[in-house]
């Protein structure tokens, strides 16, 4: 019996499939379009952030906020494709998980029943000295469970940020586009800032303090974070600098062949920011800011020049000796225009902080595993403040040491997270030194900024800015996102990546 031939497609059948693959096309074309507006929202609201003082105070942080959150939705319509972005990131929204989880149990009531040893391990003490004195209230872990989810927002912002930058950015020419992105915002608000100290001194910009007061602050009220903010920047533009030409880039197809990624300034006009930068930096007057943002610049500097692509035989003597040049430089730098910063680093007035410092650890030593609770320090401290060292006039908000600070409030718990998070970062950017060649300046100098942040902190607070906090994440996702760069899967293109990338 002769099988009957199948039925003829139908119109609609035959116009749909290419419909379909039109459509799907369209989407393909449209995919770097839309990673590109939203890296642009990004970096518009981080920018917005910082000029706002670094969103520090109400309603700039609220606005901050609702600015920031529009971008981040819109990023959780990017495919992650890249196995190591999305370790990465699962490490940051583990840890910002992990972390918001912690501070949430702080703020909660702790339930009824507990044993009495458990409860006496997790309750702080006020709440019981409140109990005796006939207040009848719950007990928390935290000493203000308002003021610890009050804080948690921008404890768990930045790691948002930095997982968007990862996931926005895995492709190079994303990374590379966003890297300098951000070193742009932040060239145009150290430019701002320039001109808000020569020409409008005294005037109130996005804060109760007039500019111009004192020391060279900028857009910011507090010396010390213009100049973690100023650093941040330096490094941003110190990479861009000593990136290779566009040229070269475009051959690597690193960069798109239309041009877009290749608008830039050129190495002069980047060198000339540099210093002005740096200029900048020294009027701050900061000492741990100015000596340890330089020191990280010079290092950085030295380290792209020895590790630069072919450097073998007499290339590497003279790229040691092109880094022992960049040393005495930044040395001549500073001893030509460093008095502003020098002369307070020879002044030697007491300091409240080395006070705060052994009250903080006090705190610590009292509430060494679950902490008092995030946010909490402006009312803890109190408990453990020393008359004797700090008097009883100044008020302390913040410990001056982010370190012992985030110690004080969410314990050991907090820290073992945080500090494995912070090794997962430190190696991703390790890796990115080792893999990457014509991009290597990108993660030696991200991972220059992580250093310079860890150390300032400790005798600063940089990170509690949250503009400033934000930025630096975005910093650390863009560089990052260039460690964890993909090659090229084919034999050739491998071994021309070998060479060049």
């Amino acid at each position: 019996m002769q099988a009957m031939p199948p039925p003829p497609p139908s119109s609609a059948t035959i116009s749909s499939a290419p419909g379909r693959a039109a459509v799907r096309a369209g989407l393909r074309r449209a995919r770097p379009d839309y990673r590109r507006a939203v890296l642009l929202g990004l970096g518009a609201a981080l920018g917005l952030a910082l000029m706002m003082n670094g969103a520090v105070a109400t309603p700039y942080r609220e606005v901050a906020v609702l600015v920031l959150a529009l971008p981040l939705l819109l990023t959780l319509g990017v495919r992650i494709t890249h196995a190591p972005t999305r370790r990465a990131v699962g490490l940051a929204m583990g840890c910002a998980g992990a972390l918001g989880l912690w501070g949430v149990v702080q703020a909660a009531p702790l339930p009824d029943g507990l044993p009495d040893a458990l409860h006496a391990a997790l309750a702080h003490p006020v709440w019981t000295e409140l109990a005796q004195t006939g207040v009848a209230v719950g007990a928390h872990v935290s000493v203000a469970p308002v003021q610890t989810l009050a804080a948690l927002p921008a404890l768990i912002a930045p790691f948002l940020v930095f997982a968007a930058m990862l996931v926005l950015c895995q492709g190079k020419s994303d990374a590379l586009f966003a890297w300098k992105m951000l070193a742009a915002i932040g060239l145009g608000l150290a430019v701002l800032s320039l001109m808000l100290e020569l020409f409008f001194a005294g005037q109130h910009f996005f804060a109760t303090a007039p500019v111009g007061q004192g020391a060279f602050s900028g857009i910011f009220v507090n010396r010390n974070v213009t100049a973690a903010f100023l650093v941040l920047v330096a490094t941003a533009t110190a990479a861009w600098l000593f990136l290779p030409d566009p040229q070269r880039l475009r051959r690597e197809r690193v960069v798109a062949r239309d041009g877009v990624d290749l608008i830039g300034p050129s190495r002069a006009v980047l060198a000339a920011l540099l210093f002005l930068l740096v200029i900048l930096l020294i009027l701050t007057r900061s000492r741990a800011g100015g000596g340890v943002g330089l020191a990280a610049l010079t290092l950085g500097i030295m380290a792209v020049v020895v590790r630069a692509p072919g450097r073998q035989g007499a290339g590497r003597w003279r790229a040691l000796l092109k880094s022992g040049l960049a040393a005495l430089i930044g040395v001549g730098v500073v001893v030509a225009f460093g008095e502003p910063m020098l002369s307070r680093m020879a002044t030697t007035g007491e300091d409240g902080r080395w006070c705060v410092y052994a009250a903080t650890w006090a705190a610590i030593q009292d509430r060494p595993l679950t902490g008092a609770g995030f946010g909490t320090f402006a009312e803890v401290f109190p408990r453990y403040r020393d008359p004797a060292c700090l008097g009883t006039r100044a008020i302390w908000l913040q410990a001056h040491n982010s370190w012992l600070e985030f110690g004080a409030g969410m314990g050991l718990v907090g820290a073992v997270v945080l500090g494995a998070g912070l090794l997962g970062l430190t190696g991703m950017l390790i890796h990115g030194i080792r893999a990457r060649r014509s991009l290597r300046a990108i993660p030696v100098f991200a991972l220059m900024a992580l250093v310079f942040v860890a150390l300032h902190s400790m005798v600063d607070f940089p990170l509690q800015i949250p503009g400033l906090a934000l930025y630096f994440a975005a910093l650390m996702g863009a560089g990052c996102a260039t460690a964890l760069l993909q090659r090229r899967s084919s034999r050739r293109t491998t071994r021309r990546a070998s060479r060049r990338t």
